[in-house]
């Protein structure tokens, strides 16, 4: 069937596809860029469609299709040399000519088949995919990965009260050799319950032995899902440990130093933790976070006693509504850490909050360094934490 496309719709489309190759920090790959690339394409011809509707009846003529292909074609370069950078920036394989057909190939025949197959293809079409999509969606529940370490004591989800949970947790550990050890580090979790086993090896490397874990878990579901559902729930979960073991260690005639540690999701919850100690005059000999969501953390002094560290290429540090239009922010204090990109992207409107969107779907595929993924550092960064701010001494009356 011969239709006549607008111009319109034809550009809608390649403007929309160009928004998904928006550069980011780590490599994509391709039917990541595909899938996005088709779903913008299309939102793209919707929106020249309607363009289309209000202006002059108008068929794209030859000289402005291949110059529309001309430019797809630069961009899908320019996206291949980019993809080529952040590849050997983390080393990993660079992509090749199968990337490249991907990326574009796939946008392309389906923007071609929605202008001429029949709509009620489509709609069949689009409603067997979202019933296929929706049932292992809604019934996704993450398994807690928890270090086997005899160092770490760990509360499973349960139906008893946080506190009560607390309580019994810091009571059994009491009953070890937990209160003989020079530290003990409150252990905040992700959203699905996880411990990333190589901070544990930090701190044990750091302490030289002498520590132990505690941790409650406060969720069963992605932490992304956790995050956007009660992100509330790692605080409340790591201040009722706080406050058990606060409790316990009152009446203990040499207690060990009392750390927070927490990693994404988890950081949140161990910086509201460390707020509420300061708030309570609970002793806090530390607070560790890694990977803490943007905007989640209060900024503090320099002299703090808090090691906040955020991988350089990490877009959960970055990822936030305001990238819309100013560049990514870190609280005060925030060291960076892991490979450093070859070349780091400009700030762009728009194209900057795709990218880090984007970027969040690989964040824990390449090697510890990169993107979300963290190592031992987490726990030997304790070497680096600051003594603490001295208080300012009220002045005299005069």
């Amino acid at each position: 069937m011969n239709r006549r496309v607008h111009p319109a719709i034809i550009l809608g489309g390649v403007i929309g596809w160009t928004v998904a190759l928006s550069p980011g920090q780590l490599p994509r790959p391709a039917m990541l860029l595909a899938a996005v690339g088709t779903v913008l394409a299309l939102v793209g011809m919707g929106i020249g469609w309607l363009v289309a509707t209000f202006a002059r009846d108008r068929r794209a003529g030859g000289e402005f299709l291949t110059g529309t292909a001309v430019v797809a074609g630069g961009l899908l370069i320019g996206a291949l040399w980019w993809q080529t950078q952040t590849s050997a920036a983390i080393g990993t394989p660079p992509p090749g000519v199968g990337w490249a057909a991907t990326v574009a190939g796939i946008p392309l025949i389906i923007a071609c088949a929605v202008l001429w197959l029949p709509a009620r293809w489509w709609t069949v079409g689009s409603l067997v995919a979202a019933l296929l999509a929706a049932g292992p969606t809604a019934q996704a529940r993450a398994t807690p990965n928890v270090p086997d370490d005899p160092r770490l004591s760990y509360s499973l989800l349960s139906s008893k009260a946080l506190d009560t949970r607390a309580r019994t947790l810091v009571d059994e550990w009491a009953l070890t050799d937990g209160p003989e050890q020079g530290a003990v580090v409150i252990t905040v979790p992700t959203g699905s319950g996880w411990i990333d086993s190589t901070a544990i090896e930090g701190f044990v490397r750091h302490f030289d032995g002498s520590v132990r874990f505690l941790a409650v878990q406060y969720s069963d579901v992605p932490s992304w899902q956790a995050y956007v559902r009660s992100p509330e729930s790692a605080g409340r979960s790591a201040i009722a440990l706080l406050r058990a073991l606060d409790g316990r260690l009152a009446s203990a005639a040499n207690p060990p130093r009392v750390y927070l540690y927490g990693q994404s999701l988890g950081a949140i919850g161990a910086d509201t933790a460390r707020a509420w100690a300061v708030r309570n005059d609970v002793d806090v000999a530390g607070t560790v976070l890694s990977g803490p969501p943007a905007g989640s953390v209060e900024s503090l002094p320099d002299c703090a006693r808090r090691i906040s560290i955020a991988n350089a290429t990490d877009p959960v540090a970055d990822f936030q509504t305001s990238l819309l239009w100013q560049a990514p922010r870190h609280a005060s204090g925030t060291r960076t850490v892991g490979t450093k990109p070859s070349i780091r992207v400009p700030w762009t409107p728009v194209a900057s909050f795709v990218g880090t969107a984007l970027d969040l779907a690989v964040s824990l595929d390449g090697p510890i360094g990169s993107g979300h993924h963290y190592g031992d550092e987490q726990g030997l960064s304790v070497a680096e934490m600051p003594s603490g701010c001295q208080a300012i001494e009220p002045r005299a009356a005069s």
